[in-house]
């Protein structure tokens, strides 16, 4: 189920270049009038049910948030952590193999996206046995690295520049390596975007930064902000301080195509936590305790960070319930979307629809986008 209305994107265009561009965010669902009153548990049946994409991530905010609230208690299992990175990993592959595959009219892959799913269910399944999961990740790895980059798959982390990437993209002759080079020519750069990328999210600077204005600002959710900011959460986010990509942001700035890199890169290392065999410090599921009866849970996913925060009453029923999601972050009206698009070159309007289409897909918003091109 989604209830959540569409992005709407309305492009200025001048026959040249975008001259104008705005993103409506969309219409959020009213937790607060669903979850008012009820007992604490009802969050846990409700939001996956609302939230279907990303349903682990969203599962595990609710949990994690309830749990702080009502024990105080931050403690993630090894399991949630898991289900969130394997959901996430899922997520990703699925951009590849078929969401960028029909933007740049290319064959999908749909049969390795499938075997993967029925071999990490079955991991799953058999209760995490920890011989059994590690031999999984390897098996699965394996198949997913060849078909993403060949044999270059095994030394993507140890990538020091941008040159050798490109030289691996160039000698891979993969689909995956062959879209993102084809990538490459439809992009234009934006070298004041480096600072706009969200930093990591620990105890600190959550509860400095995002948590007072999640609690006081009633807009906050669709609208959200980091000191007056509009951030870009995601991948590029968090892997901007990879090597390889640290020097590309550096030399060509934030672009589409280095988007697309840093989920490449994040697959690779998304397979390194999954073999971890316990929760690290930088773990993807989070819980922050604060004051008495307030539980505040930070989850990343495919998409960016999450954010739960909700409130008992002395009942212990849900007072006040709030989501962040990613998608309000890199579709905010000041964001990384509208940034991205304001000033885009191009001769005619199907340029500007496709490089349009290849930025949402980028930032990946998990609701339908209507882009609307009007003529200057």
């Amino acid at each position: 189920m989604n209830l959540e209305g569409k992005i709407r994107i309305a492009l200025e265009f001048d026959g040249r270049r975008i001259v104008a561009a705005a993103v409506q965010p969309r219409a959020l669902i009213p937790l607060n009038r669903l979850l008012q009153g009820r007992p604490a548990a009802h969050a846990l049946q409700v939001i996956p049910l609302l939230f279907s994409i990303c349903g682990k991530a969203q599962g595990a905010a609710a949990s994690t948030a309830v749990q702080v609230a009502l024990e105080q208690s931050t403690a993630v299992s090894l399991q949630c952590e898991r289900l969130v990175l394997a959901e996430a990993l899922q997520e990703l592959l699925w951009r590849f193999l078929i969401d960028l595959p029909r933007i740049m009219q290319a064959p999908s892959d749909p049969t390795l996206l499938a075997w993967l799913r029925q071999h990490m269910t079955a991991c799953c399944r058999d209760g995490f046995d920890e011989t059994g999961w590690q031999a999984g990740m390897v098996e699965m790895e394996s198949r997913v690295g060849a078909a993403l980059l060949g044999d270059a798959w095994q030394y993507l982390q140890d990538a020091g520049d941008t040159n050798t990437l490109m030289r691996w993209l160039h000698d891979a002759r993969t689909p995956t390596a062959r879209l993102l080079l084809q990538c490459l020519p439809l992009d234009e750069p934006s070298h004041d975007g480096a600072a706009s990328l969200m930093p990591w999210v620990n105890r600190e600077n959550m509860l400095t930064y995002l948590l007072p204005s999640m609690t006081n600002e009633g807009h906050f959710a669709s609208r959200p902000h980091w000191q007056g900011q509009a951030l870009e959460t995601g991948s590029l986010a968090r892997m901007q301080a990879h090597p390889a990509l640290a020097v590309l942001l550096r030399e060509q700035g934030v672009s589409i195509f280095a988007r697309l890199l840093a989920r490449l890169l994040e697959i690779h290392a998304l397979f390194d936590r999954l073999r971890r065999s316990e929760p690290a410090e930088d773990a993807w599921v989070q819980g922050h305790a604060g004051e008495a009866a307030v539980g505040l849970a930070c989850v990343q996913n495919a998409r960016g960070l999450l954010l739960h925060r909700v409130v008992l009453d002395a009942q212990r029923r849900i007072a006040d319930y709030r989501i962040v999601a990613p998608t309000e972050w890199n579709f905010h009206p000041e964001g990384a979307c509208a940034r991205s698009l304001a000033g885009v070159e191009a001769a005619e309007e199907t340029a500007i629809l496709r490089r349009t289409e290849l930025l949402v897909h980028s930032l990946d918003p998990c609701v339908a986008c209507e882009i609307e091109v009007n003529h200057a």
